[in-house]
């Protein structure tokens, strides 16, 4: 059902991984939950108090699943909230921004509630701190921005995944990014067609095209000595990954 209103909302079909009671939209880089209240008497006559109970059941699921976001290789967003420090006392605060956006109510006396939380929203106080990268003024010129096809390779999406070339040296991750740019939206956006105007919007009209040769640790990707070529020569040219400027496509051949 969760499923059913992402895919809706949107003209392309995003990138969705599937949660019990929910789902992760990471084109749209937002967490879905659905809620359930009312339905007991079969009537409509209580309408408000079965909204309520469903907006009690979000609370606790939203919870729950945003735990299960998947920051990197190496962590669940639930480490990060178990971390005991400032950013995990943030990233708890964070978590009352969901917002319902879809209430069905049926004429047995249920109501289904859809929330979201903006997983860029929530998680903005660790991503600013994974980037390490000075500010410095923006450089005109260059790509404006990298298509990474990934299409066939059995990929699990991560907020903050890196790209690696054949000898394991480190191509782009959000430690390249610098706070300002990680504040405003993590380091890759996926989807499942580069038609989609979510990969226009974040990596721009005139992208360098590369192709993933294999995925390393479940998340990051390993390109070979071509395209990894490209990669560093774009961010020399510009700044089109210190800005993050990147769109990785998933699924398919």
């Amino acid at each position: 059902m969760i499923l059913a209103f992402v895919v809706a909302a949107a003209a392309v079909e995003p990138v969705i991984e599937e949660l019990a009671d929910g789902a992760v939209d990471w084109t749209n880089l937002r967490l879905v939950v659905h809620g359930v209240g009312g339905g007991s008497t079969g009537a409509m006559a209580n309408l408000e108090a079965a909204e309520g109970d469903a907006r009690a059941e979000l609370e606790p699921r939203v919870l729950a699943l945003a735990r299960a976001v998947r920051v990197d290789r190496a962590r669940l967003a639930g480490e990060l909230l178990d971390a005991a420090d400032a950013v995990a006392d943030r990233l708890e605060s964070n978590l009352s921004t969901w917002e319902v956006f879809e209430a069905r109510y049926l004429a047995s006396g249920r109501v289904e509630l859809d929330a979201a939380l903006s997983l860029q929203t929530w998680l903005r106080p660790a991503l600013v701190t994974f980037a390490h990268t000075p500010e410095r003024p923006a450089r005109p010129g260059g790509a404006s921005g990298l298509v990474v096809d990934a299409r066939g390779l059995d990929v699990r999406c991560a907020l903050a995944p890196e790209l690696f070339d054949e000898t394991g040296a480190h191509l782009y991750g959000i430690g390249d990014m610098t706070a300002y740019q990680a504040s405003q939206h993590g380091p890759v956006v996926y989807v499942r067609d580069p038609a989609d105007p979510a990969a226009a919007r974040r990596a721009g009209e005139l992208p360098v095209h590369v192709r993933a040769l294999r995925v390393q640790d479940g998340t990051d990707l390993v390109l070979g000595a071509e395209a990894a070529s490209a990669v560093r020569a774009a961010g020399e040219a510009g700044d089109l990954l210190l800005h993050g400027k990147v769109v990785v496509v998933v699924g398919g051949s």
